[in-house]
């Protein structure tokens, strides 16, 4: 039984690639963080329509390495002995971990959400972006996936790059339409309270009490 929840998770595991870019200063506020996130969604925007893919999401964690646990040190050993981690420059105090993923399930998407929760706390994340492009529907009416469809498959979809930032208080999303496989628009800009969920990969901070910022 065990061998075979082994294989489905492994089967499963969307992490495809993690790379460590350093960071010359700290991010000071979640703003920062969000700006962050928004020029990396951009260029990785861009780089997937120039090599003809879509756009695979993206979590980003920064982190100071005077504050990581000795967890988070024995993964960063392991992943680049496996290649699963690059690290760009070890003597760099500041970085930021990017870790791509592709979601072919919902188990995939599930999977992830204990495994960013816990790097948070072992990385002492004081806030993360997702990044990710989807489909969305605008309805006056609550949209009904049951009754109305999958987005993806709804008449009145429409394609966007999302970029979601969360600090153990708030949210902050940005929406940028996309239209025959570029960016339009400045985007749509909205911020929450950390007890409105804006997604299922918002808020990995809401149970986890004992977190605090560095």
């Amino acid at each position: 039984m065990f061998d075979d929840f082994k294989e489905e998770l492994l089967k499963n595991m969307p992490i495809k690639y993690s790379k460590i870019v350093p960071l010359k200063t700290p991010l000071e506020s979640i703003h920062d963080m969000h700006s962050l996130g928004c020029w990396t969604a951009i260029d990785l925007f861009q780089f997937s329509k120039e090599n003809k893919h879509d756009t695979p999401a993206l979590f980003l964690l920064p982190f100071d390495r005077q504050l990581i646990n000795d967890r988070f040190k024995l993964f960063l050993t392991h992943g680049e002995k496996a290649d699963l981690v690059i690290d760009e420059d070890k003597s760099s105090r500041y970085g930021a971990l990017h870790i791509i993923c592709e979601f072919t399930t919902t188990f995939s998407k599930d999977i992830m959400v204990p495994i960013i929760t816990g790097m948070l706390k072992d990385m002492s994340s004081p806030y993360y972006s997702f990044v990710s492009e989807t489909w969305v529907v605008k309805q006056k009416k609550p949209y009904d996936r049951e009754q109305d469809g999958m987005p993806s498959e709804h008449p009145d979809r429409m394609e966007k790059l999302i970029i979601c930032t969360s600090d153990p208080t708030q949210n902050i999303m940005t929406m940028k339409d996309i239209e025959d496989n570029k960016l339009t628009g400045d985007g749509d800009y909205q911020t929450t309270k950390a007890d409105v969920s804006v997604g299922r990969f918002s808020n990995l901070f809401k149970d986890d009490k004992e977190h605090t910022r560095h």
